[in-house]
């Protein structure tokens, strides 16, 4: 995360208390993840369909109307219920080790690219240089320091952990559900250190936010086939 991606969202003064409540907002929301895909992950492939459908209806509406915070707040409960909803289809259609492996693979390297000086085309990039655009598709709650609130996870990051939590129930079965509360657990563990260590950084971009998550899954799947 970092403030330049987000113009309209205007600091008001430096603040060590942005970060300890930064971390605290990435673990629960990433616990209200997990819980969500593991509840909605029993539903049948055209139940979610419909959810999704339903949830994307309402998002539209939301789009429509005018950006302020109580918009936000309505966004921030679509953004987590859609992106949760999505990531449980996804493993429904996959629904295969390596299928899904090389989708999160291909999605965590795309996410890191984004912030890096060689991702100025990635879509993820252009969404994060529009204030406007990536309130909207994130869960904004409000920090110490800033004036409205600030986007602390994005839906993409929302649908790419509750794949990873909705494809282990879907492959490896619940006994087996450890690897995905661990894999984003220690993953956001190690995304707050980084936002601690080198958010002050000049070169710093902001938080590829799947990538550590990702890279655990697969690693721990891996360890797992041996």
């Amino acid at each position: 995360m970092e403030k330049q991606y987000w113009p309209a969202v205007k600091e008001r003064k430096p603040n060590h208390a942005y970060l300890v409540w930064a971390g605290f907002y990435m673990g629960l929301l990433s616990l209200v993840n997990i819980l969500l895909a593991f509840l909605i992950s029993p539903l049948p492939t055209f139940l979610l369909a419909i959810t999704a459908g339903a949830i994307a209806i309402l998002i539209v509406w939301a789009w429509r109307q005018g950006l302020r915070n109580s918009i936000l707040h309505v966004h921030s409960v679509l953004n987590m219920l859609g992106g949760a909803a999505l990531g449980v289809l996804a493993a429904h259609w996959l629904a295969d080790q390596a299928r899904v492996i090389e989708f999160l693979a291909g999605f965590a390297v795309m996410d890191f690219i984004s912030f890096t000086r060689f991702g100025k085309w990635t879509l993820n990039r252009k969404l994060m240089q529009s204030g406007p655009l990536l309130r909207r598709l994130s869960v904004s709650l409000p920090l110490p320091g800033f004036s409205e609130p600030y986007p602390i996870i994005g839906i993409g990051d929302i649908f790419c952990f509750a794949l990873i939590v909705g494809a282990t129930l879907q492959i490896w079965g619940p006994s087996f559900l450890w690897m995905a509360v661990g894999a984003v657990g220690l993953g956001q563990a190690l995304n707050v250190a980084c936002l601690a260590l080198f958010r002050h950084k000049p070169w710093y971009r902001g938080l590829p936010t799947t990538s550590f998550p990702v890279l655990i899954f697969i690693l721990t799947v891996l360890v797992q086939n041996v």
